[in-house]
Order: structure tokens, then sequence, then C-alpha cells
């Protein structure tokens, strides 16, 4: 089934949910038992449809999904990810496709292996809009197909919505629906094939409202006889208000305001009625926002009272009354006796006795309702001692507003323990007192009926009938309480020619004519006053005192917010300064529709959309839409691992990541040995290079900021073979004349550094050294691993020699000997006496380091030679370097 308002295409959406972007847990839910599941007929609907198949496994198994079209063999999807148990696609083109699941386990690569046949076909367009404006009364049709590019008759299509208990209801059926209320509504469709079986299921929903959020304020749900209702809008609007009693009469309007109140003297008798408000708004001036609420005026409760019998006189008590129930009631009373019955069956009569004359308070209780009746027991000789005066005073005008009546009684003389009674016929008593000894009383009342009851020692004076005249005042609304963002413009709604002035929370004041407006921007205690500006027309002046809150601008943006991995797109409204429920929300597309209306949002497609947030309870705020792009996510990076060998130095190799680093969050690996025993590397997390002490296969995980997977590659590991090392010499001889020495080759490797001291000197394969010291040579085998090698240098072409100038015959500790320094490798000795004649002569080409050659005991053909001075010349040679060296010198030989 597809739910075509909450898809965005073409996405792959992935099944596991990670609560820890830094750390993904592992999905430890899924089926041991291997098999490829998912459905293999599907129907595009907007010109897409997802297919979901699933494969079961262990935790650690790695899946890789591949989804051919059979017709040209072409590769359309390739995914290969250890998470990717459950396997979401979105087709967009007609056709006959094969799903295939292989399954690594360890290092095992083909451990599982399966396909899937699925036939894609094309499925009904749903034209149904994501959002519907409710214009004032104008129902909206709602189309589920386009009847011009798809065969409805196929469809069964069911229209549904939610009740107040957030279960789903039925509509109706048929692909158009008339929708005359606000709400969600939601549509389902479907073929039916042969065989019974529903085919080509198609979920959508939308929603339907006025442009401006609003709801009801009301005083109550219910109301009774004599009693009023007030409603108003949570948010302060003005504008028209309609009343109509439900199953019967018109729909009247009550005139324009921010609220209206009724009594039950204004509606037609008890039944349920339905009240509406209408309002315009700036951003869509052509579609009024309306909505509708109700209340009922409850039936009272039935009563009838005869007065049997009289009292004879005022102080007499045997009078007597009968009441009898006309309909069921909850409860009698009579407060002045203290009777108080309950339960009382419609035809019950009580009768009650022993009454004197007064003004009895009969209450009949019924559903919550109260009916009140005032009877009157008048004595049969109503003589009483003194005639009192009675001055009635109607209400008059103020300055502000209207002052009630007056009821002014006056006995003429002193009295003596007096008690009045003011009583209203809809509400009973609603004053009483003593009435002063001297004898006048005043009374202030506002307009209506009254009875007043007075009692002088004992005696009950006549009961008179007072009427207070209502003094007309001027008629106009504002909200009783507002908050003000940044600021607010009020206009007091008023269809009559008055003047206001407005007194600020400073004290200060200013006046404006009917339909002028008052700009509010401090928070704190207000007060309006009205008055006509006909002072002709008698109407009194009015005056409301109203609150303000202050709210500087309010701040909101959208988020993308993703709960589960690769989920559909979805944004949140985070705004700051009130709660999501106080605001009215709009999410709108490039074209400046509304496509949205909750905190949360699923946008349909990609492209440019804005969010603007408007708070409730303060009117318009001068608030600017953020706009914000819906991109498609990035829902796979690549994963390039390259891998040197592990060598002897350091004994470890270099596995390296190559990925898309900016979409990387996180990064995880694996090592699976030679027995496939996988162990997770947690030392290297969130790394893109590691250290491959262990030969084996490495495995690297990539999660974006979400912690979804988005990537996953393995390599293998091995160790060098190559580690022969670098062929030299312990030392090599240089000539500082002339260096003809043949470079020194180490053999054949992939790289090569020469180092005199710390100083790399050169990268060739070949290096011939000129200067004396020691060297280093690092190479690099063709696996990647480094050998290393030294030798030093010395100067042949710049010797030392050694030799005596003296020698003992016979003494071979002090016999003539050579000693030459590193680089010689022929020498010569030529003795000759005084007269020229060689005496001794002798060579040598194994000349070793520090070891005396040339060695002579001062013989000479067997015989010691004569003492004295003798010439001696030594020659050395080097023929690698082409030098020859002559020394002549001087020799004693003693006895």
């Amino acid at each position: 089934m597809v739910w075509t308002f909450l898809m965005l295409t073409p996405l792959l959406v992935w099944s596991r949910q990670v609560k820890n972007p830094s750390k993904p847990e592992i999905n430890n839910s899924i089926d041991a038992t291997l098999d490829l599941i998912g459905e293999p007929f599907l129907c595009l609907t907007n010109g897409s449809v997802l297919g979901t198949y699933t494969a079961g496994g262990e935790d650690g198994d790695v899946y890789e999904w591949t989804l051919t079209d059979i017709a040209t063999g072409n590769i359309l999807d390739y995914k290969e990810n250890g998470q990717l148990e459950t396997y979401k696609y979105v087709y967009t083109q007609e056709g006959t496709y094969n799903v295939n699941l292989k399954i690594r386990r360890g290092s095992t690569p083909n451990y599982f292996e399966d396909n899937l046949e699925v036939k894609v076909q094309q499925g009904p367009e749903l034209a149904l809009r994501p959002d519907y404006l409710l214009c004032a009364d104008s129902p909206v049709l709602l189309t589920a197909l386009d009847p011009d590019t798809t065969p409805v008759e196929e469809y069964t299509i069911i229209w549904r919505s939610f009740n107040n208990e957030g279960d789903t209801v039925e509509l109706g059926r048929g692909n158009e629906f008339l929708a005359t209320s606000a709400g969600y509504h939601l549509v389902e469709l479907y073929q039916t094939l042969p065989n019974g079986t529903e085919s080509c299921t198609v979920n959508g929903a939308t929603y339907v409202g006025p442009p401006v959020d609003f709801q009801f304020e009301k005083s109550s749900e219910q109301i009774c006889e004599g009693n009023s209702i007030s409603i108003t809008t949570d948010t302060p609007l003005s504008g028209e208000w309609f009343i109509q009693k439900q199953a019967a009469g018109a729909k009247t309007s009550l005139g324009q305001g921010f609220e209206i109140n009724l009594t039950t003297a204004e509606l037609s008798g008890p039944g349920i009625y339905e009240v509406t408000f209408r309002t315009a708004s700036p951003g869509f001036p052509d579609c009024p926002s309306e909505r509708k609420t109700t209340f009922e005026y409850m039936e009272s409760p039935e009563v009838n009272a005869l007065v049997l019998t009289d009292p004879d006189d005022c102080g007499s008590s045997n009078g007597a009354l009968q009441v009898t129930a006309v309909s069921e009631l909850d409860a009698l009373m009579i407060p002045e006796i203290g009777i108080s019955q309950t339960s009382i069956s419609a035809g019950d009569t009580f009768t009650f006795p022993n009454l004197q004359a007064q003004v009895y308070t009969l209450l009949a209780v019924k559903n919550g309702c109260e009916t009140t009746e005032l009877i009157q027991v008048k004595a049969v000789n109503p003589s009483t001692p003194l005639t009192p005066a009675i001055l009635r005073e109607d209400e008059t005008c103020a300055a502000t507003g209207v002052v009630e009546g007056n009821v002014a009684v006056d006995f003429g003389a002193p009295i003596s323990n007096g008690t009045y009674r003011i009583l209203s016929p809809r509400s009973g008593e609603i004053k009483s007192g003593t009435i002063p000894n001297s004898g006048e009383l005043d009374i202030p009342l506002s307009s209506g009926q009254y009875l007043l009851e007075m009692i002088v020692d004992g005696c009950s004076y006549p009961i008179e009938t007072l009427s207070i005249a209502k003094q007309p005042e001027v008629e106009f609304t504002v909200p009783e309480t507002l908050n003000i963002c940044e600021t607010y413009v009020l206009t007091p709604e008023t269809d009559q020619n008055l003047r206001f002035t407005l007194t600020f929370p400073d004290l200060s004041t200013l006046e404006v004519n009917a339909g002028g407006s008052f700009t509010l921007t401090e928070e704190g205690p207000y007060s309006i006053t009205a008055v006509d500006r006909n002072g002709a027309s008698g109407l009194c002046a009015k005056k409301v005192d109203f609150d303000a809150t202050f709210s500087s601008s309010i701040s909101f943006e959208p988020v993308l917010r993703v709960e589960e991995c690769f989920d559909p797109i979805k944004y949140e409204a985070v705004i700051e300064g009130i709660s999501p429920e106080e605001a009215s929300i709009r999410w709108l597309n490039d074209q400046g529709e509304i496509v949205g209306r909750n905190a949360a949002f699923y946008p349909s497609k990609i492209g440019f959309y804005s969010l603007l947030v408007q708070p409730l309870r303060s009117g318009f705020c001068p608030v600017t839409p953020v706009e914000f792009e819906v991109k498609s996510p990035i829902t796979l990076v690549p994963m390039g691992l390259e891998a040197s060998k592990i060598c002897p130095d350091p004994g470890y190799a270099w596995v390296s990541l190559t990925t898309d680093e900016e979409e990387v969050a996180h990064t995880e690996w694996v090592f699976y040995d030679q027995n496939n025993n996988r162990t997770e590397l947690t030392d290297f997390d969130d790394t893109f290079e590691i250290e491959a002490a262990n030969p084996g296969t490495y495995e690297a995980i990539t999660y974006n900021s979400l912690g979804c997977e988005i990537g996953r590659n393995y390599i293998l590991v091995e160790e060098s073979m190559l580690l022969t090392p670098p062929s030299l010499a312990e030392s090599y001889a240089i000539c500082s004349k002339e260096n003809t020495m043949a470079p020194i080759n180490p053999g054949d490797f992939a790289g090569y550094q020469w180092y005199f001291g710390d100083q790399l000197v050169s990268t060739n394969n070949t290096y011939k050294p000129n200067q004396v010291g020691d060297y280093t040579l690092v190479v690099t085998t063709e696996d990647g691993c480094e050998l290393s090698g030294s030798f030093r240098t010395y100067d042949a072409c710049n010797f030392s020699v050694v030799y005596p100038n003296a020698m003992e015959l016979g003494n071979p500790n002090k016999d003539f000997r050579v000693l030459v320094s590193e680089g010689v490798t022929d020498a010569e000795l030529f003795v000759m006496n005084r007269q020229g004649a060689l005496i001794h002569y002798e060579r040598t080409d194994e000349v070793a380091l520090e070891t005396p050659i040339l060695n002579w005991d001062g013989k000479t053909s067997g015989k010691e030679v004569p003492t004295g001075t003798y010439l001696v010349v030594v020659v050395l040679r080097n023929p690698t370097y082409g030098f020859e060296e002559k020394m002549t010198g001087t020799l004693l030989v003693l006895d």
C-alpha cells in the first residue's frame, strides 16, 4: 500500500532505527531464517510505488541487493550493507524486475542467495491535493482520481475521517466527496481481482480547513432558562456571528464583534443551537475563515403551585400551599421553610401548611437546570400599623456607564425589628437586610422586575411589585484578553457612531472615532470607554476593562528531523517563545499554497518551501516566512579502501578509507580472521585510516549524522613475503682526489631513500657516496614494506703511513715496519746504503688495516747489515683509484 502524502520519490528507505548517532545499535530482532520475501505485484501511483523486501538473517550478516530490469538486463540498483535486512526501492517505471539477494556471513561471500521476480504495472494517479481551503460555508469537493485519465469504475473508493476519540469513521464511497467540515480526510482505493483479493491498494490523506486557525471558547456547553452564554475565539478576531436552531429556523446574523453574549430570552425555546463565526484574513481575502460550534438550551423543570389557604392577618401562620410536579424533578426546594425533596416523579403533589404571609421561593431542579417561581401568600386582613411610602428611580447615565436604579422606602416613623428581601422572578432572593430603625431605606437595583417583602415586628407588610426601567447604552466589543506580539492593532467593533477613549497602563489616553484603531505596544491593564457622538440618542457611555500580555517577536525555523534511518523526509517547526499548541503553523509551497498545518511536515516532493508561524491569541504578528529547500537525502557514499601489506617494521599494515567525509559523521571498523571470527575494532572508531596488525579481512562502515549506515566495504590484508633486505657492504671507500668508485647497487626494490646521517641525499636505485661518514638506506618493497641497512665510508685517497727512522739489529720488537691507513692495496719497500746500492726490497698486496707490513729485521742475504744510516723508499698504491705515493726517508741501524 502507498501513503501518497508521506512518500518522497525516488528514495531508498532502510529499515533500522538508530537511537544513538555516535554508536548505532544492532537490530537484534532479525529472524535467523533466511528467506527472500516481498510483494511480486505492484502498481505505480503518482509516478512511483514502494517495494519492500526482507531477508532474515543474523547479526553481523552483510546483505547485497541487486535490482535488475529483466527486459534490458540493466542493473538499476545495487546495495551492500550490513543493516539492509529490509530493502526498499521506489519503482518509477512499469516492467518486470528481478530482485537478487546475496548474504555474506563473516568473510564467506555467498552464504545465501535467492531471487524474486516483481511485476510493476501502472496504477491509479491520485488527484487529491495535500491541503484544501474551506471558505466560509462553501463545501469543498474532494476528488480521489481524475476520471479523464483513470477508469474510476474499476476501483472501490472509501472516504474516512477521525472522530473525537481518534478512530477512523467512514464518510462515504465514490470518487468524489463533498467536505463540509475541517479536519483530516482519508481515502482508500483498490481493485478487486477475480479471485476476490484486493490489488493496487492506495491510501491518501488531505487536510480541509480555513485559512485562519482559531477555536471557540464558551462559558458553558448547556444553558438553562433565564441564563446566558458567552462565546468568543481563542484568537482575538473580529468577524460576523450567526445563530441557527438545529432542525428548525433560519440562519440569523448576530452582527460583527469579538464575542457574543446570548440570553435564553433571545432564543426560540429549548433545543440545540449552532453558532457560526466568520472572519477574513489578510493572506486570503477571498476565502473567509469559518467555524461552527453548538450549545444546548436545556428544557426547564415544570411545577404548578396553588395557594390553598391565605393566613388570617399579617402575623398569623395558618396559610397553606400545594405544589404539583408537572415533569420529573431531581429536587424540589423551598428555602424559606427548609423544604428539600429529591427524586420526584411527574404528578407528585405536596402540601405545605402553617404558612405566614410572605413570598415563598419554589426551586425545581432537573438535569442541572433550575426553575424559580415566587409564590405570594397574602394575608386575608392585610392591615398594618404603618403605610410606608415607596419611591422608585430608573437607571440613569454617568460619564463611564449606566448608574443603577433605586428603591427608597420611608415608613414615616421610627420602627424596630424590621427586615426586607428583594426577590427576582428568575433568581429568587437577590438582596436582603435589616430596615434601619429610622424607617428609611434605600435599595440600589439594576433594571428588571422585582418583589419587595418587608416584615416589621413579625407582621408581614403587603408585597410590593417593583419595576426598574433599563437605560440603554452604546454597544461595542473588544477582546477581554489579548497578547501583544511587538504591536497589536485594536479596532473596537461597533455599528454605532461612537467615540472611543483608550486608557493605557501608564494612564495616558487616546481617542478615535468608530472605525479607527489603537496601536498597543505595552502589557498591562487597559480600559476603553465609548460615548455616542450623537448626544441626543439617550445612549449611556460604556466602559470595558481588559488585560494585555506582551511577548517579543517569536522565532521559528524548519528543522530536518528523521526519526528512523532513511524514513521519508520530515521537517519540524521549531518555535521559540510559544508552544506549538499556541501557534498557527503554515507550510507553503513555492506557489504560496498551504501544504501543511502541523508542527511536523512531510514534503511530497523536493523543491522550495516556506514556513510561517503566527501566535494564536494575538492576531497577526509581523513575521517573515522562512524559506528552505528540500533536497534528496544522501543514502550512499563511495567507499574506497586501500591497504598495504603487513611488514616486519613497524609490524602492521595501513588500511585507508576514501569517502565523502562531509557526509560521514561516524565510522566503524570490523576484523575477520582466517576462521571468520568477527572482532569490532572500537579503538579505530571515527577514523579513516587504521593500523592492521593481523592478516585477515578488514571492513569499514560509515554512518551519517542521524546514525544511519550510508556505506560499507571490506579489503583483505596479507603479510608481506618480500623481506630480503638491501645488499650492502659494511663500508665503502671514496677518493677525495678523484672519486672513480662505482655506485652502490643494493638490489631491486620499489623505492629507495639514501640518508647521510639524518639528511635524505638520494632516492635513486643506486648511489655513489661523496662524503666520509655513516649512511642509512631505507628501501620500499613492492608490498609497501620498508627495509633498511647501513654502511660507512672512508677516504681511500687521503691515507696516512708510519714507519721508524731507527732500528736495533737482533731485536724483533724494534725492527723496521710500516703501518698504513685504510685505502692502500699495494706497498713496496726499498732500502739502499750510502753508495746507493739496493740492499733490501719487498712488495706486498696484502695490506691490512692497522697491521704492520713490510717488516725488515736488518739482514740481507742472511747477514746483518753494518750499523749506520741507510736510505728508505716506501711506495704505496691503490689501482682502483689510480693513485701512487712514494715516500723517502733515512733509517739508522743500531747494534
